[in-house]
């Protein structure tokens, strides 16, 4: 009974006739048509994206969350975690992206290894900076000398 259905012939043939479908109706779309006819053609998409979306539950291939329910909760989570909102994370992206502005990089640097800390990672993207949750880093613990050793003293911070 491995193959008495012919399972991957009838999956594979019913992948490559989704495909070429929705291939031609794209297609349709990027041509110049009227407005009617474009809205048909959305829809006919939206239709047999429906019903992918069963075929892949069906099988257990279709995630139950998209990739943006999962980031809010993990983010909602990290944040819960840290003790804060989202609103305190904000208000330090703004205050990290004004000591950068004034090319404090350390005091910079040392705000998001606090972040980091708490489970929070901040992401410069362009001009742009964006917060993701992360596994929460260790502090570096004090270096503690032992009898003879010098440490060298650490940066006094503003």
């Amino acid at each position: 009974m491995s193959d008495d259905l012919s399972t991957s012939l009838i999956l594979t043939g019913a992948f490559l006739e989704a495909l070429k479908l929705v291939n031609n109706l794209l297609t349709m779309l990027k041509k110049q048509q009227q407005k009617q006819q474009r809205l048909l053609v959305i829809q006919s998409l939206k239709g047999i994206e429906k019903e992918v979306t069963k075929f892949l539950d069906v099988l257990g291939l279709q995630p139950p969350c998209s990739y943006n329910e999962v980031l809010l909760q993990l983010k909602e989570k990290a944040l819960t975690r840290a003790g804060l909102v989202e609103d305190d994370v904000i208000c330090l992206i703004n205050e990290r992206v004004e000591v950068r502005r004034n090319k404090d990089f350390f005091k910079s640097d040392q705000m998001r290894a606090h972040l980091q800390v708490k489970g929070i990672a901040l992401m410069d993207v362009g001009m742009e900076t964006i917060w993701r949750p992360c596994v929460p880093v260790q502090q570096e613990s004090e270096v503690v000398p032992s009898e003879g050793q010098k440490v060298p003293p650490k940066p006094e911070t503003a």
